[in-house]
């Protein structure tokens, strides 16, 4: 049986007819279960049981709003052709060295970041001649 339909009962069978008055629901004590859990939803509850039915959330009378709508409002605005305009009006280029630095502050720390040097080929000249090399031969291994 639901509470307005035992509040009507009761205020039937009243002898003045005028039935139970209801206090405020600050002051109305309310016997609360001992557990801990579940004490926010009862009180909540509680609270809600004494507001009237205008003042609760409803959906009537709401207006639906699309998805899609909703997704396009709130999604982030695309700046490319905004940004793209800008780049091509400018002409202002950096000198090397700024464009240098800042490449260089860019570089991480792994290996994979590290730019290989380039080691300068400087060819070696033999101190021994070709003519050298083919006495040599002659003499260790012989004329075969």
């Amino acid at each position: 049986m639901s509470a307005s339909l035992l509040r009507k009962g009761l205020d039937l069978l009243s002898p003045d007819g005028s039935g139970p008055k209801k206090s405020s629901g600050s002051n109305q004590k309310v016997p609360l279960s001992s557990h801990k859990t579940g004490m926010k939803k009862q009180l909540k509850r509680l609270k809600r049981q004494g507001v009237p039915q205008k003042e609760k959330a409803t959906a009537k009378g709401r207006v639906i709003k699309s998805a899609v709508e909703e997704f396009k409002k709130n999604s982030t605005k695309d700046y490319l052709a905004q940004n793209m305009k800008y780049m091509l009006e400018s002409h202002q280029v950096a000198s090397k060295t700024v464009v240098k630095n800042i490449l260089k502050q860019n570089i991480g720390r792994k290996a994979k970041d590290q730019r290989v040097k380039q080691q300068s080929k400087v060819q070696q000249k033999s101190v021994f001649s070709d003519a050298d090399f083919k006495r040599f031969e002659k003499e260790y291994f012989g004329n075969r």
